[in-house]
Order: structure tokens, then C-alpha cells, then sequence
């Protein structure tokens, strides 16, 4: 009786707020006509192809620059920005002192502090520095090894690297190091932006005999992933559709994924651009393990392979109908969730399947495990015995199984010879809806003679080509984008903002370059250099511009950006490594698995990990700290370390309680400064206050201090010392002298960057 009452009032109801809500949209609709004839008529915005990023390359004339400003142009970087910095009358900052841009370089490029650096890292004495110091100084930092620790960090940041799935289950990735890994390499050696490219698009197809490249390919497979999700074709979109968006930020600076679902508001990417796109990656089989080897040591493996399992196909069939009626007996209510194509994909044996029933299969069965005690169980006692027979017959023939060239262990994609699934525009989005079919190929307003697979040189053997063909087209020298992108993210390395303010979207969501000029000459000098990213940094780091002084020196007293240098704070992973240097903890081996330090007393159980054993292994830089989606480390999370299921172009910079609370209370931090105190106390004598200060300064600020911060120590540790309950005069000197290591790992000058 209640039911038939509520459904016609809550009918009702619904008609009325419609009306009420359709009101208020056309007097809403009248009052903007209204007041924007009030408006005066802005000027149309560029469209289409006319927007600045998808114009062609073209190196721009560097500006001459005369009069009293010729004298800070140490590089054509300087040039372009003192053009404009003329038209406000304003120039550089004078140049930092060397030990300030020491620091700056070391931070930047290495993540480490100059006091972890070897001793040929000298600061000049005084201001005065030696011909070429800064220039060796650029050099010796791109050449550490510890280099593509740091660079590397930020891209991890791009493709929201993680060692886990994420979602409720965050199942372990336990191959994903060896990406993280390749990445360090890749850019220790300077290896040309273009090929790095092409070998995380499409490394298995261009390089198959290159384990480097194959491992590269865990690019494509970085998605957050719901291992025990219901829907399997959704699941099978849903990651298809994170990895058409991520590739799209990555390479292309375009927010492709705003038109998953239709066309995209603001910029000229079409909905059938997004799925065209996608379709380079719709024949993807996820791998763990991958053949590897040379065009025709493939092409014979998988010669002898057909061949062999073509002579064990009738033996391999028997078994699979017994096993297949007895799975769906054994297991029938865990199948029961799944739809028939889902389960035709389970049941189909792993060589006969298709690239779309692989990736269904890659889902499921995951959540359909094999009970063998189950499966028997559900066999009558004559297919029981006929499958022992079928199973022995077959392990011996198991023996003769062909064995590819090289096999390699890695979380890696590859594709199967029967062919990508065709990709569909879907109606809202939605995968229930595919629309009309679409092949592979990039945005209309970019489409400039696209490569074809046909083009591309495709080197796997059974392996479509398709991804071969788009990283080609990716890296051409003329690409429009894909340079640009690139520097305008290693620009924003070194400055804390890129030329372009949104390094993932160089579209119109995002204010055109501040110099677009410079831009473009970097984005031309990139390429023609062979694509190095090494020749950037060069290029910038040696500039005056990067070398001024800070914001205090300024010419002017409403400084322009870059009339000055601008003070950032430490990334999370370098405020640790910083703490660990100056504690003399920081363990500075390379590579390999993850290390998990310890986590805060009472943080929970859920998602945590068990600490590793060795206090070497807790003491790696941050880049190797086991990368959890659910659980980011809590020191470098509060300090901004960005959430891994997203793709992030640039880290926030908060400034909230929780980070001064960890600095000051957290037993981590403490713990470091004791590190700091028994370095102090190991080279200072013990009643030579002054030297155990000057020691304390160097180790954590990497200076000595001036006069008035020496004497504010000294009067500092006899305050503490009489604070202290300790009961002897040493213990209260240590306990005071541990307070004054606290308090200057928690100084600005410590934290922050100038």
C-alpha cells in the first residue's frame, strides 16, 4: 500500500522539480544574452589548426642584444629572454656566488646535496671562480650516474609508475621494477629522447632482439588495474582507455582523454580521434615473459613452434574437452559472473586465443584459479585416468617443444599473430555502444602524411606493426609537438614552471607559451642535436639566466620571472635522500628490486609492508622505496609526492601543518639528526664547541656559519644543555648538540633550493 502511494507522489515530485529546473536554465540562458551585449566583442581566439602548438617547427633568429644587456648573454637562451625582459626595463639578477649554484646543480640534476658529491665537486674559495669551473662543474654532474636517479624520478611522475594494481586488492607488481630500472638507464646514458620514445610505444616490434626495449614496453602497461573486477570488458576498456589518455599527456601534451567521450570542447580533437588513436594499441597482449631475439631467429622459433603444435594439436584438443566440461562443473559458481565471451576466452587454450580473448583472459583468470584437487573431483573415473594418460603423453613430447632464442622476465606487452580486435567509437563513451569501426591513425589536425605500418620497419615476426608506425610518426624531426613537450618539461626541471604552464596539455585549456619564441628554438635545437636531452640541460644550465641570483637581487623592485632566480623547495624524494646524506647513511648503489623502509609505530595494518632487514637497504635513495599505489610512503606523501594513478606534470608545492609536525616530531627526522650528531662527535672534539658548529653547518647546509649565526649556536646549545635532564655534562652537551642538528635539518635553507 505504501509503495502504490510513494511512486505517484515521488513521479510528481520529479515533474515538478524538471519544470522548476528547465525555469531556471532559460532565465539563466536570457540573463547571460543580456549582460553579454553589455560586453565589448573579444577578439576570436585561434582555432582549430591556427593554435600555436600544432604549427610546424621553425627556428626562430635569435635577438641581437646590445648595449649594457650584451653583457649577460652567456647563450641564445639569454637572448630571447632579455628581449622581453628590455621591454620592461629590467635584465638579470648578477650572477649567485659558486657555492649557491653548486647546490642549485647538484639538486637539480643529481637530487643529492654537493656534500655527497666526490671531492673533485670543490667550491672555489670566496666568489672569485677559476676559467671553465662552472662549465666542468655541468659536465661532471650530467655525467654521475646518480643523473638518471633524479631525471628519471620525474618521468616515473608522468606515467604514474607504480609497483602495485591499485583499487581494493593493490596486488603486487613484482616485474615493475625493471622498468623504473630501464628509465635510470635510459637516461644515464643520454639515450636519444626519439628512441626512448619508440621503445616504450614500441619496443618489442622495432627492437625485438633488445632486452632494454622490450622492458621499455611496461609503458604500456603502468594503468591502474582492478585484478578482481567484476566486469571484464569494462575492465578491458577502462585500461585501454587510461592508456590512450596517458600516451596522449606523455608525448603529445594534448588532454586526449576529454574526448573519450565525445569530441573535446576546447580543442580540435575529434571522439573518433581519441579511439583512432587507441587502435594502435587494441592488439596489446600483456606479457610477463617475452621471446626475444633477432628478426629471423624469431621467425624461426615460430616456424618450429606451428610445427610442433600442430603435431600435438589432437592430443592437446582430447585434453582440453575433458578439462573444459570438468572447469565448468568444478567451478560453475565462481564462472557464473562471467559472460560467455569472457569465459570462451578463459576456455580457450593460450596459443589459439586472439589479442582481445589474451586480454580478457589476462582479467579473468586471475579470479578463476585452478583447484587441481576440484578439477579431478569433477572428472569421472575414465576421464580421470584418460587425462593422466593425455598429460603424460604429452610431457614427453613436451620435451621436443621448440625453445625460443632468449626469453625474457619482464611486465611487457607483444602482440599475437591473429591480429589487433577492431576498435569501435563509442557512444558515450559507453562500451556497450560501439558506433562505426576506426583504424589506427593520429588527430586530424596533427594527420601530416602519417607513417602506415606498411612504412614503419616492424622487425617482430606475427606482430601487427601498428604501435611501430605511431612511434615512428611520434618522433619525426617535424613533428609538431613532440620536441616541444619534451624541453618545455626540462625547462620546468630546472625553474619550477615550464615555458608552457601545463607541460601535460600544450592546448587551448592552457595560456600560449610565455616565450614562445624561445620555446621553439629549443624544441628545434633539441632535434637537430639528435634529440639529446643532455644538450638541453647544457644549453639552459650555462646560460645566465640560470646562474643569477635569487629574487633579493633583483634589478628591480617588481621583478619580472627570470630577472631573477626563483627559490623552490626539495621534492619529497630529495628532502629524504638530502636527510640520509647528511646523516652519512645515504647507500648509493644503483638498480634492483624495490626496498621497503620502515613504516611509522602505530600507522595500521591494512596495505602496510614488512620493512626490509638491512639497514643499507632502508637507507637507498627514495626512487627505490617501494612504490605502493595504496600506501605512498607517509614522509614523502605529506611533502607532495603525487598520487599514482594519475599522470602528473608538475608537483604541487603545499606549505600545510602535517609537514612542520613530521619535521619536528616525526622519530624518522630525529632519527637522521642523530645521524648528523655521531658524524659531528666522530671529527670534533668534544669540548670544541665552535668547531662541533662549524661541523654541524657544513654537514647539513654545506657552508660554514657567518659570525652571528656561530655565536647564536653556542648561546643555543648552553640553553639546551641546561634544559637537558640528563645527569653528566657530556650527555647534556650531546643531548643539546643533537637539538641544534634537529633544527637545522628543519631550516629553510636546508629545505629549499635558491
Amino acid at each position: 500500500m505504501l509503495n502504490n502511494i510513494a511512486t505517484p507522489l515521488s513521479a510528481r515530485l520529479s515533474r515538478a522539480i524538471m519544470k522548476s529546473t528547465r525555469a531556471l536554465v532559460v532565465l539563466s540562458a536570457c540573463w547571460a544574452v543580456a549582460y553579454s551585449a553589455t560586453l565589448p566583442a573579444a577578439e576570436p581566439a585561434p582555432t582549430g589548426s591556427e593554435w600555436w602548438s600544432f604549427q610546424r617547427l621553425v627556428r626562430p633568429a635569435v635577438p641581437a642584444i646590445g648595449g649594457p644587456e650584451a653583457d649577460d648573454v652567456d647563450s641564445p637562451v639569454d637572448a630571447f629572454l632579455l628581449e622581453a625582459l628590455r621591454d620592461r626595463h629590467q635584465r638579470f639578477a648578477p650572477r649567485a656566488i659558486p657555492r649557491i649554484r653548486l647546490r642549485r646543480a647538484a639538486i637539480d640534476l643529481l637530487g643529492l646535496p654537493p656534500g655527497s658529491l666526490p671531492s673533485n665537486f670543490k667550491v672555489p674559495t670566496g666568489n672569485a671562480e677559476p676559467p671553465g669551473w662552472w662549465t666542468r662543474i655541468v659536465d661532471g654532474l650530467l655525467a654521475s650516474p646518480h643523473y638518471g636517479e633524479a631525471q628519471g624520478r620525474d618521468w616515473l611522475d608522468l606515467v604514474r609508475y607504480a609497483e602495485t594494481d591499485g583499487f581494493k586488492s593493490d596486488a603486487l607488481r613484482p616485474q615493475a621494477f625493471r622498468y623504473r630500472d630501464y628509465v635510470i638507464r635510459a637516461f644515464n646514458q643520454d639515450r636519444a629522447y626519439s628512441r626512448f620514445v619508440q621503445e616504450q610505444i614500441a619496443g618489442d616490434e622495432l627492437f625485438p632482439e633488445d632486452p632494454e626495449a622490450v622492458v621499455a614496453t611496461g609503458f604500456n602497461r603502468m594503468w591502474p588495474d582492478e585484478s578482481n573486477a567484476s566486469n571484464i570488458l569494462l575492465a578491458r576498456q577502462d585500461a585501454l582507455n587510461d592508456l590512450t589518455a596517458n600516451v596522449g599527456n606523455v608525448f603529445l601534451g594534448l588532454s586526449m582523454g576529454c574526448a573519450q567521450c565525445h569530441d573535446h570542447k576546447f580543442d580540435p580533437i575529434l571522439q573518433s580521434d581519441f579511439y583512432r588513436l587507441q587502435a594502435y594499441f587494441s592488439g596489446i597482449v600483456l606479457a610477463d615473459a617475452v621471446p626475444i631475439g633477432s628478426p629471423s631467429e624469431l621467425r624461426k622459433y615460430q616456424e618450429a613452434l606451428a610445427d610442433w603444435l600442430s603435431e600435438t594439436r589432437p592430443l592437446r584438443d582430447q585434453l582440453q574437452a575433458i578439462e573444459k566440461s570438468a572447469r565448468a562443473r568444478a567451478f560453475a559458481i565462481k564462472r557464473r559472473k562471467f559472460p560467455t565471451v569472457v569465459l570462451d576466452a578463459v576456455d580457450t587454450p593460450s596459443e589459439e586465443r586472439s589479442a582481445r580473448q589474451h586480454q580478457l583472459a589476462f582479467w579473468t583468470e586471475r579470479q578463476l584459479p585452478v583447484d587441481e584437487k576440484k578439477l579431478a573431483a569433477a572428472l569421472s573415473e575414465t576421464d580421470r585416468k584418460r587425462r593422466a594418460g593425455l598429460k603424460k603423453q604429452l610431457a614427453e613430447l613436451a620435451k621436443r617443444r621448440p625453445q625460443p632464442p632468449g626469453r625474457l622476465a619482464a611486465m611487457a606487452t607483444l602482440e599475437v599473430a591473429s591480429g589487433p580486435a577492431p576498435t569501435f567509437v563509442l557512444g558515450g563513451g559507453n562500451y556497450e555502444v560501439p558506433l562505426e569501426e576506426v583504424s589506427p591513425g593520429p588527430p586530424e589536425v596533427l594527420d601530416r602524411t602519417p607513417v602506415t605500418p606498411a612504412d614503419a620497419p616492424n622487425r617482430r615476426p606475427g606482430s601487427s606493426g601498428r604501435r611501430a608506425s605511431l612511434a615512428r610518426w611520434l618522433t619525426a624531426d617535424d613533428h609538431p609537438l613532440t620536441a616541444r613537450v619534451m624541453v618545455n618539461r626540462i625547462w620546468q626541471g630546472h625553474f619550477g614552471d615550464g615555458l608552457v604552464a601545463n607541460a601535460n596539455d600544450l592546448g587551448r585549456q592552457t595560456a600560449p607559451p610565455r616565450h614562445r619564441k624561445l620555446l621553439d628554438w629549443l624544441a628545434v635545437e633539441f632535434v637537430e642535436s639528435g634529440w639529446s636531452i643532455k644538450h638541453v640541460h647544457r644549453l639552459i644550465m650555462n646560460s645566465r639566466v640560470y646562474q643569477q641570483a635569487g629574487r633579493e637581487s633583483a634589478t628591480s623592485a617588481d621583478p619580472q620571472p627570470y630577472s631573477y632566480f626563483p627559490r623552490r623547495r626539495l621534492s619529497s624524494e630529495r628532502i629524504r635522500d638530502a636527510m640520509l646524506a647528511a646523516a652519512g647513511r645515504l647507500d648509493t648503489r644503483l638498480y634492483g628490486p624495490p626496498v621497503r623502509p620502515k613504516l611509522p609505530p602505530g600507522f595500521g595494518s591494512r596495505y602496510t609492508w614488512k620493512a626490509s632487514s638491512s639497514q643499507a637497504a632502508r637507507s637507498r635513495r627514495s626512487i627505490y622505496i617501494h612504490a605502493k599505489r595504496n600506501l605512498p610512503y607517509p614522509l614523502m606523501r605529506v611533502f607532495d609526492q603525487p598520487d599514482m594513478h594519475e599522470s602528473c606534470a608538475c608537483r604541487p608545492q603545499t606549505t600545510v601543518a602535517p609537514q612542520a609536525l613530521v619535521l619536528l616530531n616525526s622519530e624518522l627526522v630525529l632519527d637522521f639528526a642523530r645521524g648528523v650528531l655521531k658524524r659531528v662527535q666522530d671529527t670534533t672534539w668534544s669540548k670544541d664547541i665552535p668547531s662541533r658548529v662549524r661541523r654541524s653547518w657544513q654537514l647539513v647546509l654545506g657552508r660554514a656559519p657567518d659570525n652571528r649565526e656561530l655565536a647564536g649556536a653556542i648561546t643555543f646549545l648552553d640553553e639546551q644543555a641546561a634544559r637537558s635532564a640528563s645527569d653528566n655534562d657530556v650527555d647534556r652537551a650531546n643531548d643539546a648538540l643533537l637539538d641544534l642538528c634537529h633544527v637545522l635539518l628543519n631550516t629553510n635553507e636546508f629545505l629549499y633550493v635558491d
